[in-house]
């Protein structure tokens, strides 16, 4: 099992962290000491908890440190700054660090969905449930940088809008129903969690937008990023990562009682693990479709703008972000760009 934050705090104030690889971990694989930072304590990095629950880093010989932020962004920034050799964030975080010319870099894309974010309206705000484009003049709280902002901007697409038919307010996702019911926003653009705990809470004043069609639209990754840095001093570190994930995969794919691993970890009911995450794919790989999910989300930010166009090509700019070469070692056949 991994660390937990408190320990992990100890461990950043000076506290050392002994690896001691479980029975069973490669014998090749000298213990390493690594931080991952999570962007929230959500269902949505259900792989990568799993992950944590079947020791799979640690059979990888990776002693592995976790500390959890408010969304993607944050844990990208951490990473980033260098406190973290690992992050979980979605594709929008990676999207603007690009354009900022900064270099994360991608190891996996290890789950997607189109439907785990959501828009959800104030009753009074005068939306229809079904009608995207009813959308237009009304104030919208969002975590801007993240792909709930990213998310909106397509739902709003969907209804032929812009995204400048719409005031969009950045909102910390625990101020987003206060927010909402106060009547300081219409309503706002964030996880399906957020969503239902809006909806049980408020049920006569909070309603959910449809999102028929939604999937031709807006497709959200959720990845494994690493700090070039860290790659490049341990290069080996990047291929026990995918092998760790990989595990994680294999065991799902194998065990419907999953969920009940990852709820404890996300405080929530094994069976609201189960339904919210009925919409992911979960599936390590890199492959085209994910860079040109990359490319469009880029395009959307600069035409948006959101982040000033690069010097070089976009798509070059991107594929230079993933790194492919420890999944392809491990998993060749997951490799597809």
């Amino acid at each position: 099992m991994l660390l937990t934050r408190r320990s992990a705090l100890l461990a950043l104030g000076g506290t050392a962290l002994l690896a001691t690889p479980l029975r069973g971990a490669r014998a090749e694989a000298a213990p390493i000491e690594a931080t991952i930072a999570y962007g929230s304590t959500g269902y949505t990095w259900a792989l990568s908890f799993v992950a944590e629950g079947i020791d799979s880093w640690k059979k990888e010989g990776v002693s592995l440190t976790a500390l959890d932020f408010p969304t993607g962004r944050e844990s990208m920034q951490a990473l980033l700054g260098g406190s973290a050799q690992f992050a979980t964030s979605t594709d929008t975080p990676v999207i603007f660090a690009a354009l900022q010319g900064l270099k994360p870099k991608i190891l996996a894309s290890y789950s997607r969905y189109s439907r785990d974010m959501k828009v959800t309206m104030s009753k009074a705000s005068g939306a229809s449930e079904k009608d995207p484009s009813s959308l237009k003049g009304k104030t919208i709280g969002t975590r801007v940088g993240t792909s709930g902002q990213y998310m909106l901007s397509r739902y709003l697409a969907m209804g032929g809008l812009k995204d400048s038919d719409v005031k969009i307010v950045d909102l910390n996702p625990s101020d987003m129903l206060a927010a909402t019911l106060r009547g300081d926003v219409d309503g706002f653009a964030w996880t399906s969690q957020a969503s239902k705990l809006a909806l049980d809470a408020a049920p006569d004043k909070i309603f959910e937008m449809s999102q028929d069609g939604l999937e031709n639209f807006f497709v959200s990754h959720q990845l494994l990023l690493a700090n070039d840095a860290a790659l490049a001093a341990q290069p080996e570190l990047g291929e026990r990562a995918d092998r760790a994930l990989l595990a994680a995969e294999d065991y799902m794919a194998k065990n419907a009682s999953w969920p009940e691993i990852v709820a404890p970890r996300v405080r929530a009911e094994a069976d609201f693990v189960r339904e919210m995450t009925s919409v992911f794919e979960f599936q390590v790989r890199l492959d085209k479709a994910f860079l040109d999910d990359l490319v469009k989300q880029a395009e959307w930010a600069i035409a948006a703008g959101l982040a000033q166009a690069p010097a070089e090509d976009v798509r070059t700019l991107l594929a230079g972000l993933i790194a492919a070469e420890p999944l392809k070692k491990v998993a060749p056949d997951r490799v597809s760009l």
